[in-house]
């Protein structure tokens, strides 16, 4: 059921295969064996990739609800025999690795010597597949409140922090020392996030809502990269207060008086492995490191005016 569980997530069998270091026809013998148990089918083609037939969202209901009651179980154990010890792997975008997991992750070595700890920087697309299939326990993932958040029942989110986006431009640019609407950058090129993720679905709406259609030939999911485009006058970008750990001379933000944008970063967990007492004590460490940012940051970042 957990291998339908991760097909149905990631969209496709060989994505599945992929991230579970199986073949693809091994992934397919084990499905075509749970429906002849099932005595239904399970999952339907859909152009290149696959989804769930109402029968199989009800089974992967019944699996996310399984599969919390054994990570509560697990945790109490820990609980129990080990304390805040063990294995904790933690996962960041790479803005909020270097605000705040690195920095949160040295108090914790300092606090735990036992605990192992190991960190890599992901987007949001890529490590929460890998938080459901056990290979993270902690990840830090972003979103906007332009776009809407999808229920999934096999995780918790919890909010460390919201930030507002300011436009990002030169401070050359004509429109500085004045009140500005997101409208009056309709022919300006934008630098944006990578096809796929957020931080460009975030923009194109962002634009819609404003009456145009952005101009988004200059991608990057960097904001240094983000931030030297701008200074460089390649084009203006949404920013947050979390990207400016360094001074980018040049460059002046701007807040928009028709639309606010605001990012929400999250520490994500699997459900029912809140007991554990690595993941917990991460959760309050992460919580003190966002206090501590927001008001650092805010500090840094260039307003115009």
């Amino acid at each position: 059921m957990s291998l339908l569980r991760e097909v149905a997530s990631r969209g496709s069998i060989a994505a599945a295969a992929e991230a579970l270091y199986i073949t693809p026809s091994a992934v397919s013998q084990q499905l075509a064996v749970l429906e002849r148990e099932a005595g239904v089918e399970l999952l339907e083609r859909v152009g290149r990739g696959v989804r769930l037939t109402h029968a199989g969202v009800k089974l992967v209901a019944y699996t996310e609800r399984v599969l919390a009651v054994l990570e509560e179980a697990e945790a109490d154990l820990e609980a129990v025999s080990e304390g805040v010890a063990g294995q904790l792997r933690t996962c960041a975008f790479p803005t909020a690795a270097r605000a705040l997991l690195v920095p949160a992750l040295a108090r914790i070595r300092t606090e735990n010597p036992l605990l192992t700890l190991s960190m890599v920087d992901l987007e949001p697309e890529e490590s929460l597949p890998m938080l459901k299939t056990g290979d993270l326990d902690v990840v830090i993932t972003y979103g906007f409140d332009r776009l809407p958040e999808r229920p999934d029942p096999g995780i918790e989110r919890h909010l460390l922090l919201t930030e507002p986006l300011y436009i990002a431009v030169p401070d050359t640019d004509p429109r500085v020392g004045g009140a500005v609407r997101v409208s009056d950058f309709r022919n300006d090129n934008w630098v944006v996030g990578r096809d796929g993720s957020p931080f460009l679905d975030v923009m194109v709406r962002v634009a819609g809502e404003a009456g145009f259609e952005a101009r988004v030939d200059l991608h990057s999911n960097d904001y240094q990269v983000i931030l030297a485009s701008v200074q460089a006058g390649l084009g203006v970008a949404l920013v947050p207060p979390l990207a400016f750990f360094a001074q980018y001379p040049g460059v002046v933000c701007l807040s928009p008086t028709d639309v606010q944008i605001n990012r929400r970063v999250l520490a994500v967990i699997r459900r029912g492995s809140v007991g554990r007492p690595a993941v917990e004590m991460a959760l309050r460490i992460l919580r003190e490191e966002a206090k501590e940012a927001v008001a650092r940051y805010e500090t840094l970042v260039p307003l115009a005016g």
